[in-house]
């Protein structure tokens, strides 16, 4: 798979560069194929939860890019179940980069980006973005609703996309400070984001189906919560993609029946699975999936594995409001991403804990200020705890920025502390 992977890259990469719509017909098809052939033929090393997770996930990769003109292009910590609710499919720019990564192509993208004058230390993830927009392989969306949370990048890259699609943007602004007041200030944002979408695309927002996608949002963030002791004590295989899917349908896909779905089905599959055994880790951030020293670790064996990513746990708060707006606003007011360091610092001891964590990992993605300006504050935390914490360095899309062996290194000498410490 890895060598068809990399021929489709390179052909991408000529086509990104030369013919930007043959290019994204060809990405679009070659989502749909993979999706097709996981509905059909799904990965047999993994549960019913997670061969479900890998569709619905490319699902939504899908919808977007088959409809240009109509869709919305959003940020990670937005909520989208606005969007639902105006039959209108949103696609998170990280989901955009994380697909190109996946389908070999991020290099085109980076390049036209970088050769527009983007700087080399810009988040990668939002590189592709821009990369994508300036070449003309991303559709053109109907509008862009983006959050200030949690990304400088966030106040630029879609920004930036605006001017050059030339398509109206709506930007929520988070306050820094989490509160009531805060909150509220949100909610009216949300309210007039509503609005705001109907005039500029012509759709009617059902409140109907806003209350559905909300109540959808809340089962599955309350039935995932409840499963933090099982993750602790028994095993159901994942892989580092997986735990990917997962962060996308906890911020993006909140909302969908599907995304509740989903949620039942990995309830049943901890229900069923086998005590478990091993080194547990709590991994920090995203991950660079795509390399293959560190699939081999982690995909599909209990020991060591990944019982927990923090960013699909990142918005529990609760969930008391039973307004839609308001729910909506406190989800992204209270995100552990939101506010001073220390919120994330202490959330993150918190799941360690509550999982039954052995140790954790940082991944300090390359350009995230937020995660890098972090780490040392991480450490110390944890040092407190009495959890080791492993930071390393590397990039979630651009490959170049990821070395196998340096990372293999220190993983393998923090796996082996693990081990001597049991």
């Amino acid at each position: 798979m890895g060598g068809i992977v990399e021929k489709f890259g390179r052909a991408m990469d000529r086509l990104t560069a030369s013919k930007p719509d043959t290019a994204a017909k060809v990405l679009r098809t070659a989502y749909k194929a993979f999706g097709w052939k996981q509905k059909h033929f799904p990965n047999k090393l993994l549960p019913p939860s997670k061969q479900y997770l890998a569709t619905v996930c490319m699902d939504c990769m899908v919808k977007p890019l088959s409809n240009p003109g109509a869709y919305v292009l959003t940020s990670l910590f937005t909520p989208c179940e606005l969007f639902y609710a105006m039959d209108l499919p949103p696609m998170c720019a990280e989901q955009y980069s994380t697909y190109a990564n996946g389908a070999g192509a991020e290099h085109g993208f980076i390049e036209a980006a970088e050769n527009a004058g983007i700087a080399e230390t810009y988040c990668s993830y939002h590189k592709v973005v821009i990369g994508g927009v300036l070449s003309g392989v991303m559709p053109r969306p109907a509008a862009i609703v983006n959050t200030s949370l949690a990304c400088d990048a966030n106040n630029l890259t879609f920004r930036k996309a605006a001017e050059i699609f030339d398509v109206p943007q709506f930007y929520i602004d988070i306050p820094f400070r989490p509160s009531e007041e805060a909150v509220d200030y949100v909610e009216d944002q949300l309210r007039e984001a509503g609005k705001w979408l109907e005039k500029v695309t012509g759709r009617r927002l059902s409140e109907e189906k806003l209350h559905e996608a909300v109540d959808n949002s809340r089962r599955t963030m309350q039935i995932l919560e409840g499963l933090l002791p099982l993750r602790r004590e028994r095993f159901v295989p994942s892989e580092l993609t997986a735990e990917l899917y997962e962060a996308l349908l906890t911020h993006n896909a909140l909302g969908l029946p599907e995304t509740l779905h989903y949620a039942g089905l990995l309830e049943k599959d901890y229900q069923m699975a086998a005590p478990a055994a091993g080194r547990k880790i709590l991994w920090l951030h995203t991950n660079p999936f795509y390399q293959k020293p560190l699939k081999d670790l982690f995909n599909y064996g209990q020991d060591p594995r990944i019982i927990l990513t923090e960013m699909s746990y990142d918005a529990l708060n609760g969930f008391a409001e039973t307004d839609p707006y308001r729910f909506m606003a406190a989800r992204v007011v209270y995100d552990t991403y939101n506010g001073p360091v220390k919120r994330r610092t202490d959330r993150a001891v918190e799941m360690a804990e509550a999982s039954g964590a052995d140790g954790a990992v940082l991944f300090c993605h390359w350009g995230c200020k937020e995660t890098c300006g972090a780490a040392v504050l991480m450490q110390e935390a944890f040092d407190r705890a009495g959890i080791p914490l492993l930071v390393i360095n590397g990039d979630g899309v651009d490959r170049r920025n990821s070395p196998d062996g340096q990372i293999m290194t220190r993983m393998k000498a923090f796996l082996e502390m693990l081990e001597m410490r049991k």
